[in-house]
């Protein structure tokens, strides 16, 4: 059975991760603000909604809690993503990833709950670097 995963905030990351998702097989749905961003990944989606992932009633629609797997992948928008994990959590949502672009921000989301968290300027400098070493 596919794993169920439920991406919010579809910028650059949120994008990537969509496709990966689908090239692996995953049942993805998305919610994003803009309808643009929404139209760009809609076709790799089993649902997409133009809404606000921070509000409760959005995430509770779309059956979060069904979902194997959350990513709260906002990038610059730090409350955004403190209010979208906080509401996760609250509904009763098992695994929240989600981005955050210091230290400072990943300490705090993971204190209200998140289950990970992806730093991608550190993430990226490590793989780059492990794929340097071992040429």
């Amino acid at each position: 059975m596919a794993r169920r995963v439920l991406v919010i905030g579809i910028g650059s990351f949120g994008s990537a991760l969509v496709e990966a998702l689908h090239r692996q097989g995953a049942e993805v749905i998305v919610i994003d603000e803009s309808a643009a961003a929404i139209e760009s990944v809609k076709d790799l989606c089993a649902h997409a909604v133009v809404a606000d992932g921070t509000d409760p009633r959005v995430l509770a629609a779309v059956e979060a809690t069904s979902c194997d797997s959350v990513v709260v992948s906002f990038g610059e928008d730090f409350e955004a993503s403190v209010l979208a994990v906080a509401s996760l959590k609250k509904l009763g949502v098992r695994e929240v990833a989600a981005r955050a672009t210091n230290q400072r921000q990943s300490d705090v989301l993971l204190a209200i709950g998140a289950t990970r968290v992806i730093q991608l300027e550190i993430e990226g400098g490590r793989r780059l670097a492990e794929e340097l070493v071992r040429r």
